[in-house]
C-alpha cells in the first residue's frame, strides 16, 4: 500500500477509518455510521464502500489494516513467571525467551483465546532490584516478570476476520481500541499516580487503571450507550430513534434541547416528549440512573477500587461516546469518591492517531514476533480444532 498504515477503528456504533504516510501524517479520515452492528452483511457492505471511497479518494490500492476493535468479552489474566540462573547471565540473552514462555504458557492453558496485549508491569531481577527496563545489558542471577495478558475468543476473531477478508483486507494486528486509546491518553497526565479511565461505548463500557505506569486493571461489560437509549424508549414511551437522537443532544440547555432541531430533520425528535408533557427532570433521571448502574459494575464494586484510600480523592478520566452524556449537573454517585471528572470527547483526538502510535511502539513486539512463529505441534492443532 506504497508505505501507507490504515487504521480502523472498527466499532458497534461507527466505523472510523484514518490513512497515515510514512511520517505518520494522517493524510485521509472518514467515519461511517452503523445502523445494525449485528449485521455482517450490512458491516461487509459499509466497510466496502469506506475503503473504496478512501482508494479512490487517494489513488491507490488498500490490502491490509490494522484494526481497533472493543468487546465485553475482552478480560485481562495477571501472570508471573521467573527463572534463577546457576552463573551470572546477561538479561538481554533471557528476557526475551522468559516473555516467550510466558505467552506459551497463557496461550496453551487458554487455546479458545487468543492474547491481544502483552504488557510487563514489573521487571524483578536478584529477588528484589526492580528495573523499569530492559536497555542496558546487565548480568543477573534471577529474572522475575509480572505481566498482564488482554485477551479475547478465537471465534469473535475470526468471525471479524471474515467480515475484511470478504473485502479483500488482511488484518495485520488487532487491538483492544479502549487499551489503546489509553495508551496515548495517559501521557497527558504524567504528573498523576493513579490513572483512571472509563470508556463509554454504544454496546459495552470498560474500565482501566494504571498506577505509576503499571496496567493495574482492566474491566469490560456488556452495557453501554445502548442501554441508555432503550431505558429512554421504555420510560417515556419513544421509538428507540427518536430516544438516540435526544440522548445525543441532551447535552445543552433544557430550552435548546427542547425546542431547536436541525433543518435536516423533517420531523422534530424532541414533538414527541413535548406532546406528552414529559420533563426534562424525569430524562435526566433516567440517564443518571444508567450511568450510576455501569459506572458501578465496571468500576465502583471492583476489589482494586475499594481498597484505594478515598481520603484523597481521585481523578476519573471519562471517554468514548457515552462521555457525551457527562453533565456537571448530573448527581452521579460517582462524584462522592472522585475529587475530578475530566471528559475527552473522541472528536478531541483521532482514535486512529492512537492507534498509529500505539503499533509503532516497543510494546506490541511481545505479539507481533509471535505471530511469525507458525509452526503448531500436533496437540495445539488439535486443541485449535476443537475451540472453534
Amino acid at each position: 500500500m506504497n508505505n501507507l498504515n490504515a487504521i480502523l477503528d472498527f466499532g458497534s456504533r461507527n466505523l472510523i477509518l484514518g490513512i497515515f504516510d510514512q511520517n505518520k501524517k494522517n493524510i485521509y479520515y472518514s467515519a461511517q455510521q452503523v445502523i445494525h452492528s449485528d449485521n455482517k452483511i450490512n458491516l461487509e457492505k459499509l466497510l466496502n464502500i469506506q475503503i473504496r471511497d478512501a482508494e479512490k479518494n487517494l489513488s491507490t490500492h488498500i490490502d491490509k489494516v490494522i484494526v481497533l476493535y472493543d468487546s465485553p468479552k475482552f478480560y485481562s489474566l495477571d501472570f508471573s513467571i521467573k527463572k534463577v540462573f546457576d552463573h551470572s547471565t546477561s538479561i538481554k540473552k533471557v528476557y526475551n525467551s522468559l516473555i516467550d514462555e510466558a505467552n506459551f504458557l497463557v496461550s496453551q492453558n487458554n487455546f479458545k483465546d487468543q492474547i491481544i496485549h502483552l504488557v510487563v508491569n514489573n521487571i524483578i531481577i536478584d529477588e528484589n532490584k526492580k528495573l523499569d527496563s530492559v536497555i542496558k545489558d546487565i548480568k543477573i542471577k534471577s529474572l522475575l516478570l509480572e505481566i498482564k495478558f488482554i485477551c479475547l475468543n478465537k471465534k469473535e476473531i475470526n468471525d471479524i476476520s471474515n467480515i475484511f477478508r470478504k473485502n479483500n483486507l488482511e488484518i495485520l494486528n488487532l487491538y483492544c481500541s479502549s487499551y489503546v486509546k489509553t495508551y496515548l491518553y495517559k501521557k497527558k497526565f504524567q504528573s498523576q499516580d493513579n490513572l483512571i479511565f472509563l470508556d463509554i461505548g454504544h454496546k459495552r463500557s470498560s474500565s482501566l487503571i494504571f498506577n505509576n505506569k503499571r496496567f493495574e486493571y482492566f474491566k469490560s461489560i456488556a452495557v453501554g450507550g445502548y442501554n441508555i437509549t432503550k431505558d429512554i424508549s421504555k420510560v417515556l414511551k419513544l421509538e428507540l430513534d427518536y430516544s438516540e437522537d435526544l440522548k445525543i443532544k441532551f447535552n445543552k440547555l433544557e430550552k435548546e434541547v427542547f425546542y431547536k432541531y436541525s433543518e435536516d430533520k423533517k420531523i422534530n425528535p424532541y414533538s414527541e416528549v413535548i406532546e406528552k408533557n414529559i420533563s426534562s427532570n424525569l430524562l435526566k433521571k433516567v440517564i443518571e440512573a444508567r450511568l450510576d448502574e455501569i459506572i458501578d459494575l465496571v468500576l465502583i464494586q471492583s476489589n482494586y477500587i475499594k481498597n484505594f484510600n478515598f481520603l484523597d480523592k481521585l481523578k476519573l478520566i471519562i471517554m468514548g461516546g457515552g462521555s457525551k452524556l457527562i453533565w456537571n449537573s448530573y448527581n452521579l454517585s460517582i462524584k462522592e469518591s472522585f475529587s475530578k471528572l475530566e471528559i475527552i470527547g473522541e472528536d478531541t483526538l483521532n482514535p486512529c492517531e492512537a492507534g498509529l502510535e500505539y503499533h509503532n511502539c516497543d510494546e506490541t513486539l511481545n505479539i507481533k514476533e509471535k505471530k511469525k512463529l507458525k509452526k503448531r505441534g500436533f496437540f495445539e492443532n488439535f486443541f485449535n480444532l476443537f475451540s472453534k
